[in-house]
Order: C-alpha cells, then structure tokens, then sequence
C-alpha cells in the first residue's frame, strides 16, 4: 500500500510520486507519466505558479515539478521524504 502526504488546499502526493518528481526536478526537460498525469519541471520563467503543497511562488525556490494544475517545490519533496522516513514498514504478509 502506497504511503499518502496530504498538503494544503486538500492536495496528496503518494510515496511513488515523490520520487518521481525529485527524477523530473534533477532532469530538466525530462517527464515523468503517472496513473493519472504526465509529471514535468516548471520553468524558472514560470516565476508567479506557486507549489500546491506550501504557497511558495517558483521563484522562491530552487526548482518545481508539476503534473496537471498540481506544483510541488523542491523544499516540500524535501520535507515529504523527512515524513517518509518515519513511517514504519509494513509488515509483511
């Protein structure tokens, strides 16, 4: 089972997600596709869209990924893998 972060305004990004968006950040030009979206990094000249997760415009921030109308910056992957760490592993089955 997937693990799930929510952010603000009621937007979740899973485990899987959270890495593939940290490949689209290192990779500019390179996109990622999803069950449900194509995954792309946001463009420095993409100065005003804002990460989904914490408000922070694209130029208070070192990079962004996007996929549909969702941003997520690079500080927030950040913190997504902090939460990540702690959540225990499943047990097996």
């Amino acid at each position: 089972m997937a693990a799930v972060i929510g952010g603000r305004l009621g937007v979740y990004i899973c485990d899987r997600c959270v890495g593939r968006a940290h490949a689209v950040i290192a990779e500019p030009g390179r996109t990622v596709r999803t069950p449900i979206a194509t995954m792309q990094q946001v463009s420095g000249e993409a100065a005003e869209d804002e990460c989904t997760f914490c408000g922070k415009p694209r130029h208070r921030v070192s990079a962004m990924a996007s996929a549909g109308d969702v941003r997520i910056c690079d500080e927030c992957l950040d913190l997504c893998d902090e939460i990540l760490s702690e959540v225990p592993p499943a047990p097996a089955s």
